[in-house]
């Protein structure tokens, strides 16, 4: 680090006399940096080469009496956008004055600079700083930036960003893609959140910088359907639906049209109210409903509906013997094949055939067929028909008079007897063996199963205890219906039915009869 030098100057009567520093590397350049830096004239310059040379401690190298002093000197400016205020320093000039503080803050202020001002910085730039470097002594307080208001929706808006699911084998769902949303009653839709204000700045001068007025949220897009709280501030689901998004509202529909076929381009349908298709539903795919189903065309094999309402099918149901078709109150089609049908109420088509069937009322076969031919037939109350069976004796089995859930649990819990039954014999048998032997005499792998078998032994007798109970408290609800079975036309070979409990096989064709059981056998009547 260089030596500072104390090279200076001394105004006498009779010139200026330099007082020389000689432990500097350059003396004379020292001198006339000095020299320069004071601005003095007639200057001895072989005087001062003389002094060097001699090494006098003072030389006098000018006749001048006096050095101009200059005090120490602070330039300021503010920025283009009003927004910080700096300063460069002047170094003083020969016994020149220092600037204060305060000399410095009132210059400051002076020159407009009201807001913003680092008084700290200011008065350690008086202490120490570095001559015509510039410092920034004020700054401005910028505006905040406010957000805007917006509506936060809890469902897609854009259904282009809808895309079938890749599976993990590779393969894409094209099935079970979402293309329609569903809410539930109540379910919140949209939510407002409202604009948050920015904070109003201001420059160096004191001027206020106006922060950008935020946009308030837009409002809430209610439609059909939908309601808003209390606070305004939510948008909810009256009903249970389907989303429709369109003309800026979100309205919910109970019915969920689908213009074309329900297949690839909509995947399965899983919605809360009724669907209505326009054409047909095809093979391999499904609607599940809460409300009906209307299917204009046709269904096709390998199809599955369900609905807790009615299912309406108008062109009629090609199952493939893999349709399932399943509704909670009634269902009516023009035919259906190969299919099977479950409906809490009744059914009605013009046909069925080789199908499956339970109703929980009456099946209806009308029209100018009304054929019933083939299958598993169930109905609580009444099969009605022109023809029933064919002539080549097609096997069709009818049971009425009994609830086909009553029947179906009835048989599940009977078959599940007998399970158990067959298991507590087995089990029965295996206790026996090993407990004649006596328990201190074998080895303790049979110890064992010994104990497992004993323990197994008082569970299936709980249960079988628990299914006769279950059992008998279903039997009377079995001939709890008064059944009847009427064909307008024929009913022939090959048909058994089963009315109340009671059996019958068709050994000879039928004309135009009612059957309806006595309580002992089933009775051949008049058909109405």
């Amino acid at each position: 680090m260089a030596k500072e030098s104390k090279t200076d100057f001394v105004v006498k009567p009779d010139g200026i006399y330099v007082i020389i520093d000689y432990d500097v590397v350059n003396v004379k350049n020292d001198i006339l940096k000095l020299v320069r830096k004071y601005n003095i004239k007639d200057v001895d310059f072989q005087a001062i080469d003389e002094a060097i040379l001699k090494k006098l401690p003072e030389q006098r190298i000018s006749n001048q009496n006096f050095i101009d002093s200059k005090n120490e000197r602070m330039e300021i400016n503010i920025s283009e956008d009003k927004m910080t205020a700096s300063v460069i320093f002047t170094e003083p000039v020969y016994k020149g004055l220092m600037l204060s503080f305060q000399d410095a803050l009132d210059m400051l202020k002076g020159s407009g600079v009201r807001f913003g001002i680092k008084e700290d910085k200011l008065r350690e730039l008086i202490e120490s700083k570095e001559y015509g470097k510039s410092y920034i002594v004020a700054e401005g307080e910028r505006p905040t930036e406010g957000k805007d208001g917006y509506l936060e929706y809890f469902f897609s808006t854009d259904k282009k960003k809808i895309k079938p699911k890749e599976l993990d084998n590779g393969y894409v769902d094209y099935r079970n893609v979402d293309f329609f949303e569903m809410a539930n009653a109540g379910q919140t839709l949209a939510i407002m959140h409202d604009a948050i204000p920015g904070k109003d700045g201001m420059n160096v001068l004191g001027k206020i910088n106006q922060a950008v007025k935020a946009k308030p949220a837009p409002r809430l897009p209610k439609g059909k359907n939908t309601v808003i709280s209390e606070d305004g501030k939510t948008l909810k689901a009256e009903i249970a639906g389907r989303i429709i998004y369109l003309d800026y509202r979100v309205s919910i529909s109970p019915i969920l049209e689908i213009a074309g076929d329900v297949g690839n381009e909509t995947g399965n349908i899983n919605f809360l109210g009724t669907v209505v298709v326009k054409k047909n539903v095809v093979s391999g795919f499904s609607i599940v409903a809460g409300g009906d189903i209307e299917v204009e065309g046709t269904v096709e094999d390998g199809v599955t509906l369900i609905s807790e309402g009615n299912i309406m099918v108008m062109k009629g149901i090609h199952g493939g013997g893999k349709t399932l078709v399943k509704a909670g109150l009634d269902i009516n089609a023009n035919f259906v094949e190969n299919c099977t049908l479950e409906a809490g109420i009744n059914i009605t088509a013009n046909s069925i055939m080789h199908s499956n069937v339970k109703c929980g009322n009456v099946l209806n076969l009308i029209g100018k067929r009304g054929l019933l031919v083939g299958g598993k037939i169930i109905a609580g109350e009444k099969v009605r028909a022109r023809t029933i069976g064919s002539n080549m004796a097609t096997v069709t089995d009818i049971e009425v008079g009994i609830s086909p859930e009553i029947l179906e649990e009835y048989r599940a819990k009977l078959k599940e007897l007998e399970r158990t039954n067959e298991e507590y014999e087995k089990t029965m048998k295996i206790v026996d063996i090993l407990s004649k032997v006596g328990i201190n005499e074998l080895p303790e792998d049979k110890k064992k199963i010994l104990m497992e078998s004993m323990r197994s032994k008082i569970v299936f007798k709980t249960k079988i205890k628990e299914l006769q109970t279950r059992l008998d408290e279903l039997q009377p609800h079995l001939n709890k219906k008064s059944g009847k079975i009427e064909a307008g036309n024929i009913i022939y070979s090959g048909v058994k039915v089963m009315i109340n409990n009671t059996v019958m096989y068709i050994r000879d064709n039928l004309d135009c009869c009612a059957l309806y059981s006595d309580g002992n056998k089933v009775r051949i009547g008049t058909y109405y």
